[in-house]
């Protein structure tokens, strides 16, 4: 999903612009932003007073830094918050605003650098207290059926403006195991649940009889295509052992996903994880017949994974 909105708001909302004194940094098609002048509001929580030339026409996404704050630089990796105002591109009236509510997070991550490059690369470097206008013309509408797609370029309907008001580190991943106590229930299975972050905690019941079969629990569902088991994939993932619950592996404390392909690992990945779409998080449980199998230097038995599918691609031909 491409738009920024659909990616962080999920309201009706639909577009912002900012503007101001400003600085040269920009990002895209800009030349329809340069009209943009912002009044700001008597605080944080007050929307601006902005103004532009009507109709604005804007074929092609861009994003401008009206005008930079004071505050610390903003970097790759960090939740930025921040609030907005949308306005019609057409007659310069807004839609609404964000002004009164709390701050919206928006991770500076990789999954937004591909669906709005334009938003990743303006906010990157800028300062905290920046206004910032974004607009990106509604580029996936379909043609009616039956009908060809018209040769006229889309035009943006809205344009955003948005006012950063801070920027922190995303806090340190961790995923969480839990061994239960007591006595051992047949046909008992591991479960997890996840946090708003989309980090885990995982119980796995008492006793040592795990399931004799490989389970596979979607705790997320993602809106990707389906995993091949030929593809290589990009996972962010943890694992510990049924046995004592202690995690031996995870790419979150190393703080950087693992990429494979998905034919060259255990197959208890191989099979657990073929058919699910990237962007979900799955629970597997493994049975040491599909796991490491006597490895040296392997955790051995059951094993349970928390997996978080980012990326899949075709193996090369």
């Amino acid at each position: 999903m491409r738009k920024l909105l659909a990616l962080v708001l999920g309201v009706a909302l639909l577009a912002l612009t900012a503007c101001g004194s400003g600085t040269p940094k920009s990002v895209g098609a800009v030349e329809p932003l340069s009209s943009i002048k912002v009044t700001p509001g008597a605080d944080d929580n007050t929307a601006p007073k902005v103004e532009f030339d009507t109709p604005m026409k804007a074929t092609a996404p861009g994003a401008k830094v009206i005008e930079e704050g004071d505050g610390a630089t903003i970097k790759a990796g960090q939740d930025v918050t921040y609030k907005m105002s949308g306005y019609n591109t057409q007659d310069g009236k807004e839609i609404g605003n964000t002004f009164t509510d709390p701050a919206m997070t928006l991770s500076l991550v990789d999954e937004l650098k591909q669906a709005d490059a334009e938003i990743y690369d303006i906010l990157v470097g800028t300062k905290v207290g920046s206004w910032v206008a974004y607009v990106r013309p509604d580029d996936t509408a379909a043609a009616t059926e039956g009908e060809s797609k018209s040769a006229e370029p889309a035009e943006a309907a809205q344009v955003l403006v948005l006012k950063v008001v801070g920027a922190k580190d995303k806090p340190a991943p961790k995923i969480t195991f839990n061994k239960e106590e007591g006595d051992a229930k047949k046909g008992a299975e591991a479960s997890a649940t996840l946090d708003d972050d989309g980090l885990a905690t995982v119980k796995i019941p008492a006793g040592n009889e795990p399931p004799a079969d490989l389970k596979v629990t979607t705790l997320k569902e993602g809106d990707g295509a389906k995993v091949k088991k030929t593809d290589t994939v990009t996972v962010n993932y943890a694992g510990a052992t049924w046995s004592d619950g202690k995690q031996f592996d995870s790419s979150y404390d190393r703080g950087e996903p693992a990429t494979f392909g998905l034919n060259q690992v255990i197959k208890g990945w191989t099979q657990g994880l073929e058919g699910v779409k990237v962007g979900s998080t799955v629970l597997l449980t493994i049975p040491g017949k599909l796991a490491y199998d006597g490895s040296a230097g392997k955790p051995q038995g059951t094993l349970v994974f928390i997996v978080e599918v980012t990326k899949a691609d075709a193996a090369a031909k």
